[in-house]
C-alpha cells in the first residue's frame, strides 16, 4: 500500500512540474512578442512593420449645444454675458470649422455641449439710458457709441402727475444703467 501512495505522489509532482513549465513558457513567449513590438518602435517613436490602430474622437458642436458670449465694452466698462442656443450653420462643426464662422471672437472653451467665446469692442455698451421728458411725458433715451442721446421709447407717463422732486430730477434727466434698473425706476413713476 505504501508504494501505491509513493506511486502517487510522483504522479502528482510529474503533473504538477508539467503544468508549471507549460505556464513558464507561454508567458515567455508572450514576453517575447512583446519585446518584438518593442523592437519594432525606433528611438525617435515612429513605429515601424507595425500598424497600431488608435481611436481619436475629435468634438463637434451639438445640435444641443449653448454658445455663451462675453463681450468687454472698452468706452464703458461694461461686460455684457448672454448664452443662446447653436445655431444650424454650425451643428457638427469641429473646433476649427467654428472658428471661421466666429473668427473676430476669442475661444476660451470648446466641448460638444457648450462653447465661450470672448471679445473686447472700443464701443459703449447697449445699456446706458437717460430718463428724460418732452412735451410733457417722460422719454427714454439711449447713449450711443459718441456719447449722444437718441430717443429709445416714448412712455404715457405725464410728467404733471409726478411730485415736484421727481419732476425736477427728471427735467435734469436721470442716468440708469442697465435695462431691469431702467423698468424699476420707471415703475416708481407709473
Amino acid at each position: 500500500m505504501r508504494k501505491v501512495w509513493i506511486l502517487i505522489m510522483l504522479i502528482v509532482i510529474f503533473l504538477a512540474s508539467m503544468g508549471i513549465g507549460y505556464f513558464y513558457l507561454n508567458t515567455r513567449n508572450d514576453q517575447k512578442k512583446s519585446s518584438k513590438t518593442d523592437e519594432n518602435i525606433l528611438e525617435d517613436n515612429t513605429i515601424t512593420n507595425e500598424y497600431i490602430a488608435t481611436e481619436t474622437r475629435e468634438e463637434k458642436v451639438s445640435p444641443n449645444a449653448t454658445i455663451i458670449t462675453t463681450i468687454y465694452y472698452e468706452k464703458c466698462g461694461h461686460t455684457k454675458t448672454e448664452e443662446n442656443e447653436v445655431t444650424k450653420e454650425v451643428v457638427n462643426l469641429n473646433e476649427d470649422e467654428f472658428r471661421e464662422h466666429y473668427d473676430d471672437w476669442q475661444i476660451n472653451y470648446f466641448s460638444d455641449k457648450e462653447i465661450s467665446l470672448y471679445k473686447e469692442v472700443n464701443e459703449t455698451c447697449d445699456e446706458h439710458y437717460i430718463v428724460g421728458e418732452s412735451d410733457g411725458m417722460i422719454n427714454i433715451y439711449r447713449l450711443n457709441d459718441d456719447g449722444e442721446e437718441e430717443l429709445y421709447e416714448t412712455t404715457n407717463i405725464y410728467l404733471e402727475y409726478l411730485p415736484e422732486k421727481d419732476q425736477e430730477e427728471i427735467k435734469n434727466k436721470i442716468e440708469v444703467i442697465g435695462t431691469k434698473n431702467l423698468y424699476l425706476l420707471l415703475e416708481n413713476y407709473d
